[in-house]
Protein backbone atom coordinates (compact mmCIF):
# COMPACT_ATOMS: atom_id res chain seq x y z
CA UNK A 1 0.00 0.00 0.00
CA UNK A 2 1.57 3.34 -0.87
CA UNK A 3 1.52 6.14 1.88
CA UNK A 4 -0.65 8.91 0.56
CA UNK A 5 0.49 11.55 2.89
CA UNK A 6 4.00 11.02 2.34
CA UNK A 7 3.53 12.25 -1.89
CA UNK A 8 1.31 15.07 -0.54
CA UNK A 9 -2.23 13.31 -1.95
CA UNK A 10 -5.62 13.20 -0.14
CA UNK A 11 -8.15 10.86 -0.20
CA UNK A 12 -9.88 12.74 -3.08
CA UNK A 13 -6.81 11.97 -4.80
CA UNK A 14 -5.81 15.39 -5.32
CA UNK A 15 -2.55 17.02 -4.24
CA UNK A 16 -2.60 18.82 -1.15
CA UNK A 17 -0.81 21.76 -2.63
CA UNK A 18 -2.98 21.80 -5.56
CA UNK A 19 -6.35 21.91 -3.72
CA UNK A 20 -4.56 24.89 -1.31
CA UNK A 21 -3.28 26.76 -4.44
CA UNK A 22 -7.57 26.26 -6.21
CA UNK A 23 -8.98 27.25 -2.62
CA UNK A 24 -6.36 30.56 -2.69
CA UNK A 25 -7.35 31.42 -6.11
CA UNK A 26 -10.80 31.43 -5.24
CA UNK A 27 -10.65 33.85 -2.35
CA UNK A 28 -8.44 35.86 -4.18
CA UNK A 29 -11.12 36.02 -7.08
CA UNK A 30 -13.87 36.64 -4.46
CA UNK A 31 -12.16 39.57 -3.34
CA UNK A 32 -11.51 41.05 -6.49
CA UNK A 33 -15.14 40.37 -7.10
CA UNK A 34 -15.86 42.44 -3.39
CA UNK A 35 -14.05 45.35 -5.18
CA UNK A 36 -15.61 45.29 -8.37
CA UNK A 37 -19.16 45.59 -6.30
CA UNK A 38 -17.91 48.29 -4.37
CA UNK A 39 -15.88 50.21 -7.08
CA UNK A 40 -19.30 52.50 -8.98
CA UNK A 41 -20.07 53.46 -5.71
CA UNK A 42 -17.15 54.64 -5.17
CA UNK A 43 -16.74 56.29 -8.10
CA UNK A 44 -20.33 57.90 -8.29
CA UNK A 45 -19.33 59.66 -5.01
CA UNK A 46 -17.14 62.14 -6.33
CA UNK A 47 -18.62 62.39 -10.11
CA UNK A 48 -21.65 63.86 -8.19
CA UNK A 49 -19.65 66.09 -6.43
CA UNK A 50 -18.29 67.53 -9.24
CA UNK A 51 -21.88 67.79 -11.24
CA UNK A 52 -20.96 64.50 -14.08
CA UNK A 53 -24.01 62.39 -12.56
CA UNK A 54 -27.04 63.13 -10.10
CA UNK A 55 -26.15 62.76 -6.50
CA UNK A 56 -27.21 59.41 -5.33
CA UNK A 57 -30.00 60.74 -3.01
CA UNK A 58 -31.28 62.82 -6.28
CA UNK A 59 -31.68 58.75 -7.81
CA UNK A 60 -32.51 56.65 -4.44
CA UNK A 61 -33.83 58.95 -2.27
CA UNK A 62 -32.99 59.18 1.58
CA UNK A 63 -34.68 55.41 2.31
CA UNK A 64 -33.26 54.58 -0.35
CA UNK A 65 -29.56 55.11 0.45
CA UNK A 66 -29.85 51.90 1.77
CA UNK A 67 -29.63 49.57 -1.06
CA UNK A 68 -25.95 51.33 -2.48
CA UNK A 69 -24.92 51.42 0.77
CA UNK A 70 -25.35 47.59 1.42
CA UNK A 71 -24.05 46.93 -1.81
CA UNK A 72 -20.92 48.79 -1.43
CA UNK A 73 -20.80 47.31 2.04
CA UNK A 74 -21.17 44.06 0.84
CA UNK A 75 -18.71 44.09 -1.74
CA UNK A 76 -16.41 45.37 1.12
CA UNK A 77 -16.84 42.27 3.22
CA UNK A 78 -16.02 40.06 0.27
CA UNK A 79 -13.43 41.88 -0.57
CA UNK A 80 -11.97 41.51 3.19
CA UNK A 81 -12.45 38.17 3.17
CA UNK A 82 -11.12 37.32 -0.87
CA UNK A 83 -7.89 39.58 0.55
CA UNK A 84 -7.88 38.37 4.53
CA UNK A 85 -4.21 36.10 3.74
CA UNK A 86 -3.06 38.80 0.49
Amino acid sequence: MIDRSAVGISKGGVRNGSRRSMQRHLLRGSGWFGVLMALPFFIWVPAAWIGLVPSMVDVFGVVGLRVPASITIGGLLLAAIGFHDF
